[in-house]
């Protein structure tokens, strides 16, 4: 039987297409092998055990249900639950493959705290909380609320964290978002994992300014390793956005001018044009606190502007 508590064993080069429709494809090609171990009144047991004192153990959990509605829950799970993280390649390089986050990595970076570079838990937070993820891929239940705001939270602190840890929590924020939009069937970012112009959701289109902000700035250091201010400035964004939103624009100023001139007019009209659609909405509830669909909208412009640049790249050294 697979192991639900580790990868499920998708991986990967930077060559291969990602893109969810692929991903969804491997999914079920790599659990076909392991539906043809089973004929089809064939059942699976899932018993979950905790040593109280020693000598002494008990059953916390236990469910039995059919082989293949078992693994048909699992590429379920793993369909829904998914987002981009980087990978570094045999040259160090940089690239990016769709994953499913494991149980423990979820709960760790949910609950846990920085330590040396390592993100650790509680055990019995990290037992207590694991099980409730079991039970949602085993029971098909729709991700707790709770575990997906506490990512959300944490995402929304990048300076708690190193920036590899950053990135995996940001990236795993991500992952359990949409696993719980596609639980509550609502649809979204989710879906194709790709960057939407025409979505007016407040939360999303701040989201789009903040990765904005974050890349005109790192666009002119050299070498610095400092933080951008959209960086240092992301926890009060979320909570107060309009307010830090007028700040961030002052922050900005001086660094428009160090742009080359088409650089420094594509920004600003993209800037524009998603101030233009905020500024269509209420006015009392520009500063409300943002939803959790904000990540989505900053991730997804941000890769948008890293391809772009790359894409730039390419295209001078092929000339």
């Amino acid at each position: 039987m697979p192991d639900i508590f580790k990868e499920f064993g998708l991986e990967s080069d930077e060559s291969e297409e990602q893109e969810p429709i692929y991903y969804k494809r491997k999914l079920i090609r790599i659990f076909q092998g392991y539906r043809e171990q089973f004929d089809r009144e064939d059942t699976v047991i899932v018993m979950g055990l905790d040593a109280a004192t020693t000598g002494r153990l008990s059953i916390t959990y236990y469910n039995e249900m059919p082989a293949y509605d078992f693994l048909d829950r699992i590429i379920d799970w793993g369909n829904t639950c998914r987002w981009f993280y980087g990978r570094d390649n045999e040259n160090k390089k940089l690239y990016y493959q769709i994953e499913t986050p494991q149980f423990r990595r979820i709960i760790e970076y949910a609950f846990g705290r920085e330590r040396e570079k390592f993100v650790e838990v509680d055990d019995r937070i990290l037992k207590e909380q694991v099980q409730r993820l079991l039970k949602c891929l085993l029971e098909r239940q729709p991700v707790p609320r709770d575990i997906m705001q506490a990512l959300v939270l944490r995402a929304s602190t990048p300076l708690a964290y190193s920036v590899g840890n950053r990135e995996k929590v940001l990236s795993t924020a991500c992952a359990v978002v949409s696993k719980y939009y596609s639980d509550r069937k609502l649809k979204g970012e989710w879906e194709d994992m790709k960057l939407d112009p025409e979505n007016r959701d407040r939360s999303y289109l701040f989201g789009r300014l903040l990765a904005i902000y974050e890349k005109v700035e790192r666009v002119t250091y050299k070498e610095e390793t400092r933080e951008p201010n959209a960086i240092r400035l992301q926890s009060a964004y979320v909570n107060h956005p309009m307010q830090t939103w007028k700040i961030l624009n002052d922050l900005l100023t001086p660094y428009f001018p160090k742009l080359k001139p088409g650089l420094r007019e594509y920004y600003r009209r993209l800037i524009s044009e998603i101030t233009e659609q905020l500024l269509e909405k209420d006015e009392k509830k520009l500063n409300q606190r943002l939803k959790e669909t904000y990540l989505l909208g900053y991730y997804l412009q941000r890769a948008e502007l890293n391809k772009k640049k790359v894409s730039q790249k390419e295209e001078m050294e092929n000339e």
